[in-house]
């Protein structure tokens, strides 16, 4: 293994509740209702693209105001989260042994620049990763792989060297389909749900070590 390469939402930090929150009053705001279902199967994991078009079903937006709606949203989840921002358990200790034994890391998410700002530095986490890849970096956003093949090609490893850490199941076809071994982070769906369609399955970076994470690639 050369390379681990994490999403960031549910990942890293465990936004989800809060995106959801943020979502459901977003939702609020244009007389629409938010179910945790209906987060599952049309938030979790999905672009903001994607979300803004379900939420505004039926009428046409232009790109600017769908890039306008989406920001207005991140901005509102940014100011939701700011006082309980935390990693999710273990993740340092992972990063630090990662460092310490040489493995290229990224961070490849499918959140706005902005997003991904507030989330390292406020978690002083710069340092862990060799890139940082946010959705501006790419033209088709997960379930297409592209942003899991530009952190590759930006750390200079190839898909059987490399392990992405994922929660979604937008993002796990992304990694899988980027040709990476996927480890599911059970943040948002259960071990259970994810158990299928990933390599292995963590509740958190507590459960995870070096030896278990380097049992999934296979070493020529």
């Amino acid at each position: 293994m050369k390379a681990v390469i994490f999403d960031m939402d549910g990942v890293i930090v465990d936004t989800n509740p809060h995106h959801r929150l943020a979502w459901r009053e977003y939702y609020q705001r244009y007389g629409k209702t938010l179910s945790d279902e209906d987060f599952v199967q049309y938030v979790s994991g999905k672009h903001n693209n994607d979300i803004v078009a379900h939420l505004f079903a039926g009428q046409t937006l232009s790109a600017e105001e769908s890039i306008r709606l989406a920001h207005e949203k991140e901005a509102l989840f940014r100011e939701l989260y700011q006082a309980s921002i935390t990693p999710v358990p273990g993740l340092i200790e992972f990063l630090k042994a990662l460092k310490a034994a040489g493995i290229r890391t990224a961070v490849a998410t499918s959140a706005p620049v902005e997003n991904l700002d507030f989330i390292v530095d406020a978690l002083a986490l710069r340092p862990y990763f060799d890139t940082l890849l946010n959705e501006s970096m790419v033209r088709h956003p997960k379930p297409d792989p592209e942003i899991y093949q530009k952190a590759m090609e930006l750390l200079g490893v190839e898909p059987a060297d490399s392990v992405v850490f994922e929660d979604s199941m937008t993002g796990i076809q992304a990694g899988k389909a980027s040709g990476a071994s996927v480890v599911g982070v059970a943040t948002t769906q259960t071990p259970d749900e994810l158990r299928p369609f990933v390599d292995d399955v963590i509740r958190d970076f507590t459960e995870m070590t070096l030896d278990r994470v380097q049992q999934l690639v296979n070493v020529f």
